[in-house]
């Protein structure tokens, strides 16, 4: 039953993207982030639904280029089109081509769909549906996982859908935090009081869904976007009034097992977790020291020779479960310094434009995405620092939305400031 009803769900999709590609694109946002046909365990498991829908969604896109609603060039498409062009250079110039190449294509098929969101995505209907889909693809985990969480009483480890990216304890934290604070923001979108409840009451469960992954990282994010917020809000007292009150509440519901593996990023020389990936984050310092300028591409770590020179007698081949290092030692010092002047861009440009959007009521919702989406950002960022996803893709989707809704701030405020000019032009 599932296998017919997913099967009808992007035959449907895939029959309306013909006519209008934004619906592809939609439809490939949905299956690229939940991988639904993954719960089904049927026919439709192995189904490549994915593929089908982005070859119909290409086909679509160059039938009806010329209807494009293209968005405005900003710094951070500029800056993510020369990281992207880093990725290329360090793969070409890889210390192992067949282990860099996959991941490569990988990067790429997601920058690509990105093109296409910046190409087709630029109204604010579009925009507001992306974002939906966005939300509900990953906030479903999160609800079901913050009830799960509550109902066992936090005993139990949350995990992801199957075959995505961010299915494990620490992908699932890592994808609440980014969509949670996007959640709230939703209240501004939403005008029935029943709809923004439902906002509340789904940004609260992923949160909750949080802690339900009994990550550390998910902590070390956690603490990342609370010191956000106080630093960003005006009414610091109460926010750090509130921040408390939950500190509180998370240790008197969350059991033992869970704060016995918290205490542990406090005693990390005692945890052999956390002691590996210190003698894994040497091993990508060396790695950049070899090759400083462009590194030595994706996945190199895993290059037998460089293993056997740096960890041989020291520590097993593993992940390096980090973002910061994973860029260091795969596109080298120049490209960790354009990746995080990517975000900290990301950061910096969402707050200006939304204080700007805030003055104008029918931009209101705007801001407010605006506004949430960089703890989303820190939110990835410090959680980043204990997990290996700089490649992840709902991180380069969060940067699109950003770019879009600037975009569309950005000529909105442009047609007024015209509007007003002519006006002032009759009057003399």
């Amino acid at each position: 039953m599932r296998d017919i009803f997913i099967f009808s769900a992007v035959l449907c999709i895939m029959l309306a993207a013909l006519r209008k590609p934004q619906i592809g694109i939609l439809g490939w946002l949905w299956l690229s982030i939940m991988n639904p046909h993954k719960e089904a365990f049927g026919w439709i498991y192995s189904l490549p639904v994915l593929d089908m829908i982005a070859g119909v969604t290409f086909l679509s896109v160059l039938i009806n280029f010329k209807k494009a609603e293209k968005a405005m060039l900003h710094p951070i498409a500029i800056i993510l089109l020369i990281f992207y062009f880093w990725a290329c250079m360090s793969t070409i110039f890889a210390t192992s081509f067949d282990l860099s190449f996959p991941r490569w294509i990988y990067f790429s098929k997601t920058m690509i769909f990105i093109l296409l969101m910046l190409l087709f995505l630029n109204k604010k209907h579009w925009i507001i549906a992306s974002i939906f889909v966005f939300v509900f693809a990953v906030g479903l985990t999160g609800a079901k996982g913050g009830m799960f969480t509550i109902i066992t009483g936090g005993g139990y480890r949350i995990w992801g859908a199957p075959g995505t990216a961010w299915g494990d304890n620490n992908g699932v934290s890592l994808a609440m935090l980014m969509v949670a604070p996007m959640i709230f923001a939703l209240k501004d979108v939403l005008d029935k009081k029943i709809l923004r409840l439902g906002v509340y009451g789904t940004s609260f469960l992923s949160f909750i869904c949080i802690l339900g992954t009994q990550s550390r990282g998910g902590l070390v994010g956690i603490i990342g976007v609370s010191m956000a917020f106080f630093v960003r809000t005006k009414h610091k007292l109460v926010m750090g009034v509130l921040i408390f009150i939950c500190g509180l509440g998370v240790l008197a519901f969350m059991p033992d097992s869970w704060k016995s593996r918290m205490e542990t990023i406090q005693t990390y020389e005692q945890d052999e977790s956390a002691s590996t990936r210190i003698i894994q984050w040497n091993y990508a310092v060396q790695l950049a020291n070899e090759r400083p300028i462009l590194g030595h591409g994706f996945y190199a770590r895993f290059h037998q020779p460089l293993y056997q020179k740096y960890l041989t007698g020291i520590d097993k081949n593993r992940s390096v479960h980090s973002v910061i290092f994973q860029i260091l030692e795969e596109q080298g010092y120049i490209g960790l310094f354009i990746y995080l002047l990517l975000m900290v861009t990301a950061i910096v440009s969402a707050h200006k434009v939304s204080k700007q959007a805030k003055q104008r009521d029918d931009l209101k919702w705007a801001s407010s995405l605006l506004y949430f989406s960089q703890f989303s950002i820190v939110g990835f960022a410090f959680n980043g620092l204990t997990i290996n996803v700089a490649y992840l893709d709902l991180y380069y989707y969060l940067l699109a939305f950003i770019v879009l809704l600037i975009s569309h701030v950005k000529m909105e405020l442009a047609a007024d400031h015209t509007k007003t000019s002519q006006q002032t032009v009759l009057r003399t």
